[in-house]
């Protein structure tokens, strides 16, 4: 099967911080070799600009077929409102976007299998444990999304014993009072970011300011896990049919945006 015959796959995300990486980039680039099709990223909130991506590829005959992947830990607004608005004013309403990464079949596991592996690296027992769940959240919020409260109460249920907690870097409850917040001696932080940017590099260090005594793990952002592009590729794959030579997008299946969407609305 040529190139030509697979959709075109594309990472969306928030945006980068200049020197903080290029979190959409570098997943599209880890996809590619498994993709045998067109691979694009854009941002919404940098550059390059989704507006300007989708431009070139209409213009080079590559959105025709196109999925779009939205490199997000939220269900905000972003991902369900801004992003299908773009497509549309692009003239691409057949494009299928797949779930935010929280939403991502195995998702969860994936978080577990990481909080696991630090644990017991570090020789620490769930029991004497804090994880913490970081997103980067809204100057808004005065209670965590519904998202993380399903996501921390799904984890809690596989690591058993571990008292799971919220702290957001913008918003309440405010990562800045984990002391407050959680109840163990340790602490393991799961940083629900894109990448390392500013957000990873210097907030998050600075609002743990961590003191003599203290153990605290800090994972690296969730972007930058190399487990995260198989959760992202087998979605993808499983919204193409192929038909002979030809390999098309299935468009809405009940677990994509615009279905989500239309759902919410009804």
């Amino acid at each position: 099967m040529t190139q030509f015959e697979m959709p075109t796959l594309m990472m969306v995300s928030h945006g980068n911080s200049g020197d903080g990486g290029d979190p959409a980039g570098d997943l599209a680039r880890s996809i590619a070799p498994h993709w045998d099709g067109p691979m694009a990223h854009g941002y919404m909130r940098s550059q390059p600009a989704l507006p300007d991506q989708l431009a070139a590829l209409k213009q080079n005959g590559t959105a025709e077929r196109l999925i779009i992947f939205p490199l997000f830990f939220s269900e905000g607004y972003l991902v369900f409102e801004e992003l299908p608005r773009d497509l549309h004013r692009a003239g691409l309403n057949d494009t299928v976007i797949l779930p935010p990464a929280i939403n991502l079949p195995g998702f969860t596991d994936m978080v577990a299998r990481h909080v696991k592996n630090a644990v017991t690296k570090r020789g620490w027992l769930m029991e004497e444990t804090s994880v913490f769940l970081v997103p980067h959240g809204l100057k808004t919020l005065s209670e965590a999304l519904p998202e993380t409260v399903r996501l921390a109460d799904q984890l809690g249920r596989i690591c058993v014993g571990a008292e799971v907690c919220i702290g957001n870097i913008e918003g309440n409850p405010s990562l800045s009072d984990w002391r407050e917040i959680g109840s163990r001696k340790k602490a393991l932080v799961v940083p629900m970011l894109a990448g390392g940017g500013m957000h990873a590099r210097e907030d998050l260090p600075e609002m743990i300011d961590l003191r003599d005594g203290e153990e605290v793990e800090i994972l690296a952002p969730i972007g930058q896990w190399a487990d995260l592009p198989e959760l992202v590729l087998a979605e993808a794959e499983r919204h193409v049919a192929r038909f002979g030579g030809q390999a098309v997008p299935l468009g809405p299946t009940g677990d994509d945006i615009w279905a989500d969407r239309m759902a919410r609305s009804a």
